[in-house]
């Protein structure tokens, strides 16, 4: 089957193509060895560090921290964060967790557990004590920061656990201390709030005893300003809660005020039963008709008037009888009209009464406003005094409120910790941790692999792949020549993958525009790259479509063509190029069908200058004529001026440039070199290439088809 991919819906080709795998696979695969090497170092390392080590055991402890505590009381007051945003809560528990960590807490586990009396500690936690003694001094601060290296505080994801944890070499040690931290972490928190507590009643014991000199002297400058002003407070006195100060003038006037009103009203409802009993009758007046006595005399007069009207009904009004009742009823009229009249009077002296009253109060209520201005102007001192006395009375009883509560929370010990689970005896190490350094292992194994392959690809930039012809040296590549025991071999088998790459070569060349040039150098970088062999393998390619070949040996420094066919190398290039006879002299003819050679000839003892004479030039072009192609094998560019002196006299170069061997920078110097002869660059050939080498798989072996058209299939 065809190597060519056929594209897909999805666009895999391109997706592959835009991410190469291979590319990215290939500079690992090429330096696998070094990395196995790693791989297997690191890991031996890593076991061996695993067995070596030292075990140690963790234990852990779990406290839960409340950010208030229970109340007893119902006065002690809460934690702040219980009221806190989110943020002060995590501060809240991170300070806490740096308490335990703190060297108090680890001092007072030294010293619970007694590890400050001797270097027992010391030698169980593996530490290196020197055989001098050391001093209690020195001992304590090695078992403190022994205790604080060890030591490990957590706080649970989403709780308010925290994880107290010790390691060491002995787990009952590691038990120990870790409850040893929970215990006193407990215990000094306790003391902390004691401690506090007693300096908040020290402190309001002061604040106490200054407020009660101040209120005692706030008291007395009151007292002796009113006794200097004359100014009696009748509110203080009467148990007012009036701050404002009250003296005995103007609770006068406020009791007149109180009078003078009742009595206004009193001569108004006087003054209006005046008026009507003035302006209407006798009879018309309520009081009057109101009368008991008045009434009972009516009452009687009626009757009267009834017996006298029974009587004129039989007799005249001078009949004796009739004149005593009508004297009576006379008499009747005049007591009424009498009461009637003393009863308007009464009602005259009541309004009377009440005017004059009502005058009375007014004459003295503005007789003592004048008092009472005159005191006010006085009194405004006094009122500053009181009010100063009564905020320093405040401030007193709250002082004392507080006090109170104070020393009687003093006595209950509430605390917002408690231990959760106590640390148990571990059964087995947690360190080392296999797992972990494994991974560990395997982190700097990949870390390290990718230093050295990043390093390698770096330092070592070198021509390794076709695809590094087009993309780095952006020359147009001819073919690959895959990596052969005998190539001569190879090259006449045409079954052979050499052979195959040559033909491709070969192809190639023929697609060039214009066809293949009459006249071609090859040349590469350095000596030893397959220059010689490829100009051999073009010769024979080109030879087998019928065409006429000569192959030049214009390498005068190591010639090699006639080793190729054989021979010896006696006469041929150098002896032309100096004169020594002519062209058809030292021509070899049918070293193959349709090849003939010139050998290199003597070994000139300055080969630029026999080049640069010009007679290579006239060679090159009188063979043109003869044959079909010109194949000059040049001498390598690199420290040398033969190749642009060969490249000059030629109309095109076939590169040779040995896989793995020849940096970028360095064939991309020669080529610079080569491009000043002014003739062109044909093509590349990448020589000994192994692709399984490279790292780009097995199928590539057979990718010439594809990649430079020839219709071999795969195999």
């Amino acid at each position: 089957m065809n190597d060519q991919a056929a594209p897909t819906a999805e666009g895999g080709p391109a997706l592959m193509r835009s991410i190469n795998l291979r590319e990215l696979w290939a500079p690992v695969y090429r330096s696998r060895f070094a990395v196995i090497a790693i791989f297997v170092v690191v890991f031996s390392l890593a076991v061996a560090a695993t067995l070596l080590m030292q075990p140690f055991y963790q234990a852990t402890a779990t406290v839960e921290i409340r950010s208030e505590t229970q109340q007893v009381l119902g006065t002690e007051d809460a934690d702040a964060t219980s009221a806190a945003s989110p943020t002060d809560a995590a501060l809240f528990l991170d300070t806490q967790l740096d308490i335990i960590r703190s060297r108090s807490t680890a001092t007072a586990v030294g010293q619970s557990l007694g590890l400050y009396a001797n270097d027992a500690f010391l030698a169980a936690m593996g530490v290196d004590v020197e055989e001098v003694t050391l001093s209690p001094e020195a001992r304590r601060q090695m078992v403190t920061d022994t205790l604080l290296d060890n030591l490990d505080v957590n706080l649970s994801d989403q709780t308010r656990i925290a994880e107290i944890s010790f390691s060491s070499p002995d787990p009952v040690l590691s038990q120990r201390v870790a409850n040893s931290y929970a215990e006193n972490y407990i215990r000094l928190n306790l003391a902390r709030r004691s401690d506090a507590s007693s300096y908040s009643l020290d402190f309001l014991r002061e604040q106490i005893r200054e407020a009660q000199e101040r209120l005692g002297q706030s008291e007395r400058e009151a007292i002796g300003y009113a006794r200097q002003a004359g100014l009696i407070d009748t509110a203080n006195a009467a148990g007012s809660d009036d701050s404002s100060p009250q003296s005995l003038t103007t609770a006068s006037l406020v009791g007149l005020n109180d009078a003078l009103s009742n009595a206004t009203t009193q001569r108004i409802e006087a003054e209006q039963r005046w008026n009507a009993a003035r302006r209407g009758s006798l009879a018309s007046i309520p009081a009057v008709a109101s009368n008991p006595t008045i009434q009972m005399l009516q009452q009687q007069r009626a009757l009267l008037e009834s017996q006298i009207q029974e009587l004129l009904e039989t007799r005249t009004e001078n009949y004796p009888a009739a004149r005593q009742l009508q004297a009576r009823v006379d008499s009747l009229d005049e007591q009424i009209s009498s009461i009637a009249s003393n009863v308007r009077a009464t009602i005259r002296e009541e309004y009377e009464a009440v005017a004059a009253q009502e005058q009375a109060l007014r004459s003295t209520i503005n007789q003592l406003r004048t008092e009472t201005l005159d005191e006010q102007g006085r009194s405004i001192q006094l009122s500053i005094l009181q009010r100063e006395a009564n905020t320093n009375r405040e401030q007193l009883g709250a002082l004392l409120r507080r006090y109170n509560e104070l020393n009687a929370e003093s006595g209950i010990q509430l605390n917002n910790l408690s231990i959760i689970d106590r640390a148990e005896v571990p059964g087995s190490p947690y360190w080392p941790n296999v797992l972990l350094n494994v991974a560990l292992a395997l982190i700097v194994s990949v870390l390290l692999s990718s230093i050295y392959i990043l390093g390698r690809e770096n330092l070592f930039d070198m021509v390794r792949t076709p695809e590094d012809v087009g993309s780095r040296l952006r020359l147009p590549l001819l073919g690959a020549l895959p990596v052969a025991e005998d190539v001569l071999a190879d090259l006449a088998d045409p079954k052979t993958d050499v052979a195959e790459a040559m033909n491709s070569i070969r192809t190639s060349l023929s697609l060039l525009q214009g066809g293949i040039p009459r006249s071609l150098a090859v040349t590469s970088t350095q000596a030893g790259e397959g220059k010689s062999t490829t100009c051999f393998g073009l010769a024979q390619g080109l030879a087998k479509l019928g065409r006429s070949v000569i192959i030049i040996d214009a390498d005068l420094r190591r010639p090699n063509v006639h080793r190729l066919f054989g021979l010896k190398n006696t006469a041929g290039v150098s002896n032309i190029l100096s004169g020594a006879g002519g062209i058809e002299d030292y021509v070899a003819r049918d070293m193959a069908p349709n090849i003939d050679a010139i050998f290199a000839g003597p070994i000139p003892p300055d080969a630029t200058e026999l080049l640069a004479a010009g007679r290579l030039q006239s060679l090159i072009r009188d063979l043109s004529s003869r044959y079909d192609h010109v194949l000059v094998d040049s001498a390598p560019v690199l420290g040398l001026a033969d190749a642009p002196l060969v490249a000059s006299s030629v109309e095109g170069i076939v590169y040779i440039v040995e896989a793995a061997r020849n940096s970028v920078r360095g064939v991309q110097a020669a080529v610079q070199r080569l491009q000043q002869s002014g003739t062109p660059i044909v093509g590349v050939v990448l020589s000994r290439f192994d692709p399984g080498k490279a790292g780009y798989g097995y199928e590539y072996r057979y990718s010439y088809n594809y990649a430079y058209g020839s219709a071999k299939t795969a195999r």
